[in-house]
């Protein structure tokens, strides 16, 4: 379960690569995306340690 939620870890950051090359908000790329990005890797680890 904890790979695919590292795996699954890339879609935010693909999101918030395509907010930044489409000129949207910083704060749309950091504070939901990154942030999100974030949040599921720290869920991965605890869950691949576990």
């Amino acid at each position: 379960m904890g790979w695919f939620m590292l795996a699954a870890t890339g879609i935010p950051v693909g999101d918030a690569l395509i907010v930044l090359r489409s000129n949207g908000p910083r704060s749309a790329v950091y504070g939901i995306h990154g942030t999100t990005a974030v949040v599921m890797l720290a869920i991965s680890v605890l869950l691949l340690v576990a």
